[in-house]
């Protein structure tokens, strides 16, 4: 039951972006996958471009997943009045609650989306420090004091393809991936490498058992705890109820026809009343809300 819980959820995963692309059309919205060195740290590359004749900004909503974000904004003919320099500007987006974005147009943003976990293994990031230490939740990279950022920010000023931003950026993360990794070995705590990574497989299944999960690791429930938010900046309670909020979010957009009690199964809630708890605590909106507002966008595509 559960792996075939887990494929489904995968599935759907795979079929939002299919979703975006059309959702998200009017942002000039594409994805792109990592090469596979990366694709346990990384999720996916997006790139949107906006058009220029837009007669206003675009707002669009994203909700947590416990994933963390670098975006790339790059400086545009209409963007030249408020953009000092032509090197691209980057935030780090670390923020674990629904926000809403302002696209202006003429934008051009690359993301690199990272699993949790994704971005304290390349980027050295410790999330519950930052957390900790500002209410922000989009910083500006440059900040962090990252190996190689700002020769990249160069570089990604010389082209304007997206393919080759993509390929430079993903050189760059496998430069700081190799970097990452001596660094651990030369401390001696190869043992620990990825145990966090190694054992998130188990905790998003949306049927999991904390209590079973904690039994199975080589740490002390208090240990690992400690050591997840350090690299993710959430406990294993709180991705696991994001993770089963995002496969309901999924399950409602791409088969809003199903009972809200199939969904609270389907997801692991205990019931529709804990779908509905968890689900408004992240999006501030019920399930019904959601489930009646794509129904709608399916017979109106235009509305967003």
């Amino acid at each position: 039951m559960v792996l075939s819980v887990r494929y489904r959820a995968n599935l759907l995963e795979m079929r939002s972006f299919k979703r975006f692309e059309t959702e998200l059309a009017h942002l000039g919205f594409s994805h792109f996958q990592p090469l596979a060195p990366l694709r346990p740290w990384v999720q996916r590359y997006f790139h949107l471009r906006v058009a220029t004749d837009l007669p206003q900004s675009i707002e669009q909503t994203f909700y947590p997943d416990g994933g963390t974000s670098l975006h790339f904004y790059f400086p545009t003919q209409t963007l030249t009045q408020t953009i000092s320099s032509d090197e691209p500007k980057v935030l780090f987006h670390c923020g674990q609650s629904r926000h809403s974005h302002a696209f202006l147009p003429g934008i051009e943003l690359l993301t690199v989306r990272f699993h949790p976990g994704g971005a304290f293994h390349l980027l050295g990031i410790e999330l519950q420090d930052i957390l900790s230490a500002t209410s922000v939740t989009a910083i500006d990279a440059t900040q962090l004091q990252l190996t190689g950022l700002d020769q990249l920010l160069s570089q990604l000023a010389e082209t304007n393809q997206p393919a080759q931003r993509i390929a430079l950026l993903e050189h760059w993360l496998l430069q700081l991936s190799q970097q990452q990794f001596g660094a651990v070995l030369s401390r001696h705590k190869s043992a620990m490498v990825g145990l966090v990574q190694a054992n998130l497989p188990k905790l998003i299944q949306t049927q999991a058992s904390l209590e079973d999960f904690y039994r199975q690791l080589p740490l002390s429930r208090r240990q690992f705890e400690r050591r997840f938010k350090q690299e993710i900046g959430l406990s294993p309670a709180q991705l696991l109820q994001l993770n089963r909020v995002k496969i309901a979010r999924n399950l409602l957009s791409q088969s809003p026809n199903l009972s809200l009690v199939q969904v609270a199964f389907d997801c692991g809630f205990y019931d529709q009343a804990h779908l509905h708890q968890h689900f408004v605590r992240v999006t501030q909106q019920t399930p019904g809300q959601y489930k009646k507002r794509k129904m709608s966008q399916i017979s109106n595509p235009r509305s967003r």
